[in-house]
């Protein structure tokens, strides 16, 4: 079996999250072959997976990337993020059980003292497009880094009150270890789809509040349409629109973040997150005794 995740320039602690909690809930699971592809968490259900091989699908979701992937009997469905990927990709909507990072309950033994009021977790591309880092100083909330290690982003998470969060798994992560959170939208919108269909598999009354650009450049991607080509063409003029304005843009975001950590934050039910839990673990379960027969 193969583990699949996204890869980006950098780490980002959503899609590293399968490296770290996979091997701990399914221990000498993955053996690198090729002609089985492990879907866990992420927005990885693609068109391009390879057509042949087998395709176990763990909590995977659809985020609109490519175009939906076809479904045959290559694929093996334990369950996806929520109702809008199934309905995405063409299968029964009771299915749409939660993001698999919600096994993090599993996962998480010891929890630290509260250490920080107000924190504020960037999606992983505003590290390198924005000065959250500085934002967040101005406004007197601890910055999460979201390229950090997955421990550490962990227990940076445990160790606040409240969670301010314009990464999906910020808010997904908060919510499964019952730390209060607040949902940014985010800056550039096609990381927008993705988090209402894990909301709605928890019946979140999903609220996302505006968050300020932080500097020029995210200032630039997120008043221009044009998804992904824009970015990377508005990218490639980083060096002149990062800084232009650095002041403002870093003194308007740090009032948008102030105003966030005083909106009322969000939780799913406890009944709720521990149904999801359970299924999940019923499936994983289910994909142990699977795999024990082959």
């Amino acid at each position: 079996m193969q583990m699949y995740y996204y890869k980006g320039p950098s780490p980002n602690f959503g899609d590293e999250l399968n490296a770290w909690m996979w091997p701990r809930l399914l221990p000498d699971f993955f053996d690198g072959r090729a002609n089985e592809i492990f879907l866990g968490i992420g927005s990885i259900l693609f068109d391009f997976h390879p057509q042949h091989s087998r395709k176990i699908v763990f909590g995977a979701g659809y985020g609109g990337y490519t175009a939906p992937p076809r479904i045959d009997d290559s694929w093996d469905f334990y369950f996806v993020r929520g109702p809008l990927t199934a309905r995405a990709i063409g299968v029964d909507e009771k299915l749409g059980v939660g993001d698999a990072a919600i096994l993090l309950r599993s996962c998480i033994e010891e929890r630290p003292a509260k250490r920080y009021k107000a924190s504020f977790m960037p999606h992983w591309e505003s590290t390198f497009d924005g000065d959250w880092r500085a934002a967040c100083a101005a406004a007197h909330l601890h910055y999460i880094d979201p390229c950090a290690p997955v421990e550490t982003v962990l227990d940076e998470i445990l160790a606040s009150e409240l969670v301010v969060t314009e990464a999906m798994h910020g808010a997904i992560v908060s919510d499964a270890l019952r730390v209060p959170w607040v949902a940014a939208r985010p800056i550039q919108r096609q990381h927008h789809l993705k988090w209402q269909d894990w909301a709605d598999a928890l019946q979140l009354d999903l609220r996302p509040l505006p968050l300020q650009p932080s500097t020029g450049l995210e200032a630039a991607m997120h008043w221009l349409p044009g998804g992904r080509q824009m970015t990377a063409r508005l990218r490639r003029r980083a060096q002149f629109l990062k800084p232009a304005g650095a002041e403002f843009f870093r003194d308007g975001a740090a009032r948008s973040l102030r105003e966030l950590a005083t909106a009322e934050p969000s939780l799913s039910r406890d009944s709720v997150i521990e149904h999801a839990h359970h299924v999940m673990l019923d499936q994983l379960y289910a994909l142990k005794l699977c795999c024990a027969k082959h």
